[in-house]
């Protein structure tokens, strides 16, 4: 992903690892956004909520069934904006501070949080859209977007979700988590351009390559005849 997207995503959100009094069980985290990002909304017929700029807190619900279940909260925790189906999502490389991800769409659309990792995690969780919106984003982002078909995402929920991938062309697919690893690998549309993508494999260093054999011959030519004048003397000195 070029330096122009990683600054769009970068000017997007600014996230601050929100570990100071957070409780590692529920990951709770204080988020700034300095412009609007757009989420999946807990009712299907919303589609999306748009968040505009502003701290809010997201934290994974506190059931022990349902640990991918994300809630979205004001700063002081007593307005819900969303709850989130998510499901989970992996990066090689963990880093320290708080990485959002985000599917970047045209300008003039707020951009799509598409997975979130916690400082230190190296497992985050995807988000999962409804359906007619993950067809829209996928379209618009030219990325696989995970779907559901749920109502409402309720907290209390213990029945399975079917899961889909919606394509860029269109077409829903079975949800296989290896789906995304290709565009997980280049992505760098992290907060400030932390990236995951597993660190370049280094190639073995060439060998110096050798001299041209021309100066090899000219050595060869020098040492007979060094040798052949050497055989002269021996010659001349035995008569």
């Amino acid at each position: 992903m070029n330096k122009v997207k990683v600054f769009a995503a970068t000017l997007a959100c600014f996230a601050f690892a929100g570990s100071l009094s957070a409780d590692a069980w529920n990951k709770r985290t204080k988020v700034k956004f300095s412009g609007p990002v757009s989420l999946p909304s807990a009712h299907a017929k919303a589609g999306v909520v748009t968040l505009p700029a502003g701290t809010y807190i997201f934290r994974l619900n506190d059931s022990q069934s349902a640990r991918h279940i994300v809630q979205v909260t004001n700063e002081r925790g007593d307005k819900l904006y969303t709850t989130i189906l998510a499901i989970p999502d992996y990066r090689l490389n963990a880093t320290s501070k708080t990485v959002m991800y985000f599917s970047e769409r045209p300008t003039g659309h707020p951009q799509a949080i598409k997975s979130w990792f916690y400082p230190g995690d190296n497992y985050g969780h995807r988000f999962v859209y409804p359906k007619a919106q993950a067809v829209q984003i996928a379209a618009e982002v030219k990325q696989p977007v995970p779907s559901h078909e749920v109502e409402t995402v309720e907290v209390a929920s213990t029945q399975p979700v079917e899961l889909h991938i919606q394509t860029p062309a269109k077409v829903e697919a079975p949800y296989v988590a290896q789906s995304f690893d290709t565009v997980d690998a280049t992505d760098t549309a992290g907060v400030e351009g932390e990236s995951v993508k597993a660190p370049a494999t280094e190639t073995p260093a060439e060998l110096p390559k050798t001299a041209s054999p021309i100066y090899l011959v000219g050595l060869l030519g020098l040492a007979l005849v060094s040798a052949s004048l050497l055989v002269r003397r021996v010659a001349v000195k035995l008569q």
